[in-house]
């Protein structure tokens, strides 16, 4: 088995990396920052460490998405890919945006992924059974009136950390769906919604003062990395679930939970799929590539 991950340096995206190692699967380890992902790779046994390579991934970048997914294709079938990377930097006063206009977060957490899936879309339809994670946030049920702000996405008036931070899941549970219904039986595709995690030790103390005090006591309430890490392979490599629309959506347990209100909404699933195809340049999907069925279901 090969599975890909992508924020592999730390939280549970390291532990995964263990995880798939230790039970024998060869694992493709991106991280954007390489110095970060060597010294992480150098903290797993040697047994494990032999079996995972590092590859340099900026999901905020068009041209590293290309490089790295350009080498994943090269290596061959591709059984596994998670895309765990995301930026959440609450200390952000006001939006940043990339070389090619889009507000960080969202190029981040929605758009880099949704391109690397499909630039590695080659690599998953040659293995027998693919699968694809990916991972939004149990923060989106206090939020149950957000919606894809379509006509603002470059506007960075309305951005806080938090806001533009669950406006990107939400997207990413949407093109969950949306990918589930266009291939249907070849690919199974889950979104998982993470609870809190427990943040590592030294990605709390990156924080400043005032929020290392306010994020402590939930820190010690939080689901430990390794235990969401287990979630990761259990969706990778545990019993397929095969799920069409809705059913995507799960928690930590696995039990299917109920999509965000709007991504029950069919048009506007369309539209952000549209609206991504096109600020990514429009990358082809093997599947659709290959003349395949779309495999459209309904969402209630």
């Amino acid at each position: 088995m090969r599975v890909a991950i992508t924020g592999a340096n730390s939280g549970i995206g390291l532990r995964a990396v263990r995880r798939f190692a230790e039970s024998g699967a060869d694992v493709i380890a991106l991280s954007r920052s390489r110095e970060r992902g060597e010294l992480a790779i150098a903290t797993l046994q040697p047994e494990a460490r032999a079996r995972v390579r590092l590859v340099e991934l900026d999901l905020a970048s068009p041209v590293s998405i290309a490089g790295a997914a350009e080498t994943v294709v090269a290596d061959g079938p591709l059984d596994v890919l998670i895309n765990n990377a995301a930026v959440f930097d609450l200390s952000a006063r006001e939006a940043r945006f990339t070389e090619t206009g889009q507000e960080l977060f969202w190029a981040t957490n929605h758009l880099g992924p949704t391109e690397f899936t499909a630039r590695v879309s080659g690599a998953l339809a040659a293995a027998p059974s693919p699968r694809v994670v990916f991972v939004a946030s149990k923060g989106l049920v206090t939020m149950p009136g957000l919606a894809i702000r379509f006509d603002a996405l470059t506007d960075g008036s309305w951005f806080t950390p938090t806001k533009a931070y669950y406006h990107s899941k939400l997207a990413q549970v949407m093109t969950a769906v949306t990918l589930a219904e266009r291939v249907g039986d070849l690919v199974d595709v889950s979104c998982l919604r993470v609870p809190a995690v427990r943040l590592d030790a030294d990605r709390l103390a990156e924080q400043p003062p005032i929020l290392r005090a306010l994020y402590a006591p939930k820190n010690r309430l939080a689901m430990p990395a390794e235990a969401l890490a287990d979630v990761y392979v259990d969706l990778g490599a545990g019993a397929p679930r095969h799920p069409r629309g809705s059913d995507v959506y799960v928690d930590e347990k696995r039990r299917v939970v109920a999509l965000p209100r709007s991504a029950r909404d069919a048009a506007q699933r369309e539209r952000l799929w549209s609206v991504t195809a096109e600020a990514t340049g429009n990358p082809a999907w093997a599947w659709e590539a290959a003349g395949r069925p779309t495999g459209r279901s309904r969402v209630d």
